[in-house]
């Protein structure tokens, strides 16, 4: 795949800025072939393109990831669960920046509104339903919703949530995009380089959080993936993927408590 002869999976957890370039790149790319070929559907399409894109580029992180969890059950490494996996963490959050601002920066110089259609009534959706204080329930209910479905989608398609990934990342985008639109038309682009991270700053209490918890739920369902076809069920090493991909799918839990907490209550 081109991907892979451009950043080669073994390394790329060293080199995250790689990682945003490429993603910045061929969300770039997805956004202008899908409003090329399919303009009324262009929303969902452009979203799907990343994610074929890059499923078999984590697919092969995740194979990288498992070959260590192999080494930890052996006992031939000694470090910690979250120290073990952090580089691809990293990944994760290289890959997300690079699609918000790719897309922020295609909605807000060059429009194509029919790529984004749905991202901004998604937007609009939360605006009219988030009224702050109190809706604590709601959060927790949605997120965990959305964390789980990432769970399941990477233990069934390997690197399944990239998908709901790289569509979390799109509608942050147009979110930035409408906030910079209207600075842009008044004051120039450079607007633009102020609006992306006051608007990443503006949710980045609670959405650290629940954007990590994404990515560890990924991770967890990832490696399950990868253990169920290498491993025989009921090894010692398929015990120790599973007990890490449980212990991994717990944390993404509670920082999603955490971030329903702080979207509701402050």
């Amino acid at each position: 795949m081109v991907l892979e002869s451009i950043l080669n999976p073994k390394n790329a957890e060293d080199k995250p800025l790689h990682v945003f370039i490429i993603s910045f790149i061929y969300s770039a790319i997805a956004v202008f072939f899908a409003h090329q070929l399919f303009p009324q559907q262009s929303s969902i399409l452009a979203v799907a393109l990343v994610t074929i894109i890059f499923v078999p580029f984590f697919q092969k992180l995740f194979e990288i990831e498992e070959r260590i969890e192999d080494l930890a059950a052996e006992k031939k490494i000694s470090a910690g669960l979250f120290k073990r996996h952090k580089k691809i963490i990293f990944v994760f959050s290289a890959f997300f920046l690079g699609i918000i601002c790719a897309m922020s920066f295609i909605h807000t110089f060059f429009g194509y509104e029919e790529v984004f259609s749905m991202q901004a009534k998604t937007i609009e959706g939360f605006s009219a339903s988030a009224t702050g204080y109190g809706n604590f329930e709601r959060f927790f209910t949605n997120n965990s919703r959305v964390m789980l479905l990432t769970f399941l989608l990477s233990t069934m398609f390997g690197a399944g949530a990239v998908f709901i990934l790289a569509w979390n990342a799109s509608v942050i985008a147009v979110y930035i995009g409408l906030l910079a639109k209207p600075l842009t038309a008044q004051i120039g682009g450079i607007a633009y380089l102020y609006t992306l991270p006051v608007g990443l700053g503006s949710i980045a209490l609670h959405g650290i959080p629940e954007i990590v918890a994404y990515f560890i739920a990924g991770l967890a369902g990832g490696l399950l993936s990868v253990g169920m076809i290498r491993e025989r069920i009921g090894s010692k090493e398929f015990k120790e993927i599973l007990k890490d991909s449980l212990l991994l799918l717990s944390t993404a839990e509670i920082l999603i408590f955490a971030a329903a907490a702080l979207e509701a209550f402050l």
